[in-house]
C-alpha cells in the first residue's frame, strides 16, 4: 500500500503543475499579439503590383472582365494589342490578379486541350473578341480550324457574312489550305526586291493571327511539321498562332514523333488541370532581360529568342469564360459595319478622271475597272487574249448593278467611235433599261447612251437571234475589209480605216439556247463563231446568267463555247461559272465578285493566285445624282446628228 500511495501523490503533483502551467499560459495569451506574417502581406503587395502592371499592358478591351464591359465601350485602338488577358492568377484568395501573356509581336499560345473542353471553348472566344475589339480596322487578319464543326465561331458568324473573317475551315484539306496561306504570308511568293516598296510597309502593318480551336482527327505529321515551321518563322513576319490541343494526343506514328509532342517553338503553354490551369514557357529575348537577371516580356522589335524562355507560373489560373452573348453579337456588329464602310466604292472609284472622258483608244483593246482589291483597282480587258468573259450570280446577287459599273467604265473612257454597244436582256425589269429614251425614272427623259446600238429589254428570243444575226453579219463585213487591207489583226486594220470595237451583252443567254428548236440551234451556233472569230475583228460578248449549268444545248458542245470566253466573273451564289474544284466564290458576300483571267481555273484553297482577285463594286444606283449626272453628260456630249439606239421588247413587231 505505501507503494501505491507514493504513486497517487506524484500524479497529483504532476496534474497540479499542468493545472499550474494551462493557467499561466492562459492568462499570457490573453495579452498576447502575434506579429503579422510577413509572405502574406509580401503576397498581397506583390498581386497588387501584378493588378497594376496588367492593368497598363491590357488596357481596355484586353484586360477587363467581359462581363463588366460598359455599354459605350469604343472598339479599336491605335496599337496592336500585343499583351492579352486569358484568365485569373489565384495564388490566395485574397491576392488575384489577372494572367496576362505575351501574343501578338512575341509568340503564340498553345492549350493541353482543344476546343471540346469548355473551358478552352470559352478562353479562345475570350481572347478572339479582345484582339478583334482593339485591333486598329482592318490590322487583323483571323483564319480559323475548328474540326469539331465549327461551332466556337458561330457566335462571330457576322464576320464572316461581312467579309471581314472567312468561315473556319472544319477538314484536313481546309487546315491545309490555310496553312498554305499563312506559309504564303511568311514567304511570299515574289522575292522581296522585286515587291512594290509601298506594299511592304502596309502589309506589315497587319498580322495574321492563325486559331485552331480543334485539329482534325486525320492530321499527318507534315501538317503538324508546317505547324511548327510557322510557329518559328511567324513572329518576325507578323504571323501568330493560337493552338488548342496541342501537343496532339500520340495516337498515331506521326503525332507520337518526339517533333510532334514537343512544345510548340515561341509559344506560352497552358496546361489544364481540374479545376484550374498552369502557364509556362513564356517566350522572351534576351535584350528584353533585365540586369538583375530576371527576363521580361519583349516590348521592342526586335525578334524573339526561342531559347530565353520563362519556365512557368506555379499558381493555379481560372481560364476566362464565354463572353456574353450579347457583347459578342454587338462587338461583331459594330465590326461589320465599319468594316463595310471602309471599304465602301462609289460609280466615281471606277471612273476616270472627268476631265479625261473619250480619250482612249480602242485600237489595241478596251479596259475598265471592275473593282477594287483593298485600294488596288482590278481592271479586265478586251484583247485578244481576253476576247470575252462568263458573268454568273444569282438573283439579288448583283449581277445587273456589276453590268452597269462595266458599262459606264467603258462609256466613259471610249467614245462612241471606239466603242459600240449590243445589249440584250431576256429578263423583265432589267438594268438596261436606263441606256435608252425615257426609261431612266418617273419623269420624261430624252437622254440615251450614246454608244448603244440596239437595247433588248424583256425581249424574245427571235430578237436575240436577230441581233447575233447582225454580228455575224458584221463579221464577215469585217473579214472581207481584213482580206482587203492585208491585215490580220484589229489594231492592223485600226491603222487604216476608224472601226470601233463592238461589245454585246447578253443577260440570261440560256434563255436564248433553251430546249432543242430551230432557234436554239442556230443561236449556239452564233455563239461559238462569234466566240471563235470575235477577237481577230473585234467584237466582243459578255455573256451573264443564274447559272450555266443545265443548259441542254450545251451538253455536248460546252467547251466549244466556254472555252472560249477566259474571263469569269462570279458573284454571290455564280460559283460554276468557275472550274468545279475552284470555291473562290463559295462564301462571297454582296458587292463582291471573283475575276477570274484563266478560264475559272484555281488552285491551292487559301493561296494567292495571279490570275484571279476577289473585288467590292459599287452598286451605282446608291448616289441617284450622280448616274442621272453621268447619263446627261455622256449623252450631251454626243454627236448631235447619232440615231437613239433600236429599243426591243417583247411587243416589238419588227427585230433589229
Amino acid at each position: 500500500m505505501p507503494g501505491l500511495n507514493a504513486r497517487i501523490d506524484q500524479a497529483a503533483s504532476l496534474h497540479r503543475h499542468a493545472s499550474a502551467v494551462a493557467q499561466a499560459a492562459a492568462s499570457a495569451l490573453d495579452t498576447y499579439l502575434p506579429p503579422p506574417r510577413t509572405d502574406l502581406a509580401e503576397q498581397q503587395a506583390l498581386a497588387q503590383r501584378l493588378r497594376d502592371a496588367a492593368a497598363r499592358l491590357t488596357p481596355g478591351w484586353l484586360g477587363v472582365a467581359l462581363d463588366e464591359v460598359p455599354a459605350g465601350t469604343p472598339l479599336g485602338d491605335q496599337r496592336r494589342p500585343e499583351f492579352v488577358r486569358v484568365g485569373t492568377a489565384a495564388p490566395q484568395e485574397d491576392a488575384q490578379f489577372p494572367a496576362v501573356l505575351p501574343l501578338l509581336g512575341t509568340g503564340h499560345l498553345t492549350f493541353s486541350a482543344d476546343s471540346r473542353d469548355p473551358r478552352v471553348a470559352g478562353v479562345l472566344r475570350a481572347v478572339l473578341l479582345r484582339l478583334l475589339a482593339t485591333a486598329p480596322s482592318g490590322t487583323l487578319v483571323v483564319r480559323a480550324v475548328d474540326a469539331v464543326g465549327g461551332a466556337l465561331f458561330a457566335p462571330f458568324g457576322v464576320l464572316a457574312d461581312a467579309g471581314l473573317m472567312p468561315p473556319p475551315v472544319t477538314d484536313r484539306a481546309g487546315l491545309q489550305a490555310v496553312l498554305a496561306e499563312a506559309e504564303h504570308w511568311v514567304r511570299p511568293s515574289r522575292p522581296e526586291a522585286q515587291r512594290r516598296p509601298t506594299a511592304r510597309p502596309r502589309r506589315r502593318d497587319c498580322t495574321m493571327l492563325l486559331l485552331i480551336a480543334a485539329l482534325p482527327s486525320d492530321v499527318q505529321g507534315a501538317e503538324l511539321t508546317r505547324i511548327t515551321s510557322l510557329a518559328q518563322a511567324g513572329p518576325a513576319t507578323g504571323l501568330h498562332l493560337i493552338v488548342a490541343g496541342w501537343p496532339p494526343p500520340p495516337l498515331t506514328p506521326d503525332t507520337s514523333l518526339p517533333s510532334a509532342q514537343a512544345p510548340l517553338p515561341m509559344s506560352t503553354q497552358i496546361a489544364l488541370r481540374n479545376p484550374y490551369a498552369l502557364l509556362g514557357g513564356v517566350p522572351f529575348t534576351q535584350q528584353a532581360a533585365r540586369a538583375d537577371g530576371v527576363p521580361a516580356a519583349r516590348t521592342g522589335a526586335e525578334g524573339p529568342s526561342p531559347t530565353a524562355t520563362w519556365p512557368g507560373l506555379s499558381v493555379p489560373v481560372r481560364l476566362d469564360p464565354d463572353p456574353p452573348a450579347e457583347l459578342v453579337a454587338r462587338v461583331c456588329r459594330e465590326l461589320a459595319e465599319r468594316y463595310a464602310l471602309s471599304g465602301q466604292v462609289h460609280l466615281m472609284d471606277l471612273l476616270p478622271d472627268p476631265d479625261h472622258w473619250w480619250a482612249e483608244s480602242s485600237a489595241a483593246g478596251l479596259s475598265t475597272t471592275a473593282g477594287l482589291a483593298g485600294d488596288t483597282p482590278i481592271s479586265l480587258v478586251f484583247a485578244d487574249l481576253t476576247p470575252h468573259w462568263l458573268v454568273g450570280g444569282r438573283s439579288g446577287g448583283g449581277k445587273s448593278a456589276f453590268l452597269v459599273n462595266v458599262l459606264y467604265g467603258l462609256c466613259t473612257r471610249y467614245d462612241p467611235d471606239e466603242l459600240a454597244l449590243y445589249l440584250l436582256d431576256f429578263k423583265a425589269g432589267g438594268a438596261f433599261g436606263r441606256f435608252v429614251p425615257g426609261m431612266a425614272g418617273p419623269e420624261p427623259d430624252p437622254a440615251w447612251l450614246p454608244h448603244a446600238r440596239v437595247v433588248g429589254m424583256d425581249c424574245d428570243r427571235e430578237h436575240g437571234l436577230a441581233v447575233l444575226r447582225e454580228l455575224d453579219e458584221e463579221l464577215r463585213r469585217r473579214e472581207e475589209l481584213w482580206e482587203e487591207l492585208g491585215v490580220k489583226r484589229f489594231a492592223q486594220a485600226r491603222e487604216q480605216r476608224p472601226l470601233p470595237r463592238l461589245v454585246c451583252v447578253i443577260d440570261e443567254f440560256p434563255v436564248l439556247l433553251a430546249g432543242s428548236d430551230p432557234v436554239a440551234a442556230e443561236s449556239l451556233g452564233l455563239l461559238e463563231s462569234i466566240g471563235r472569230r470575235g477577237r481577230t475583228y473585234g467584237v466582243h460578248l459578255i455573256l451573264c446568267s443564274q447559272t450555266v449549268r443545265g443548259i441542254e444545248a450545251l451538253h455536248v458542245r460546252r467547251d466549244s463555247l466556254f472555252g472560249q470566253v477566259p474571263v469569269r466573273i462570279a458573284l454571290p451564289g455564280g460559283g460554276d461559272v468557275l472550274e468545279a474544284t475552284n470555291d473562290a466564290a463559295a462564301t462571297l458576300p454582296l458587292g463582291c465578285a471573283v475575276v477570274n483571267t484563266a478560264g475559272g481555273l484555281g488552285g491551292p484553297r487559301g493561296a494567292t493566285r495571279g490570275h484571279e482577285k476577289t473585288v467590292r463594286f459599287p452598286d451605282p444606283d446608291a448616289d441617284a445624282q450622280v448616274l442621272a449626272a453621268l447619263r446627261q453628260r455622256l449623252w450631251q456630249a454626243r454627236d448631235p446628228s447619232s440615231d437613239p439606239p433600236v429599243v426591243l421588247t417583247a411587243l416589238t413587231q419588227e427585230p433589229a
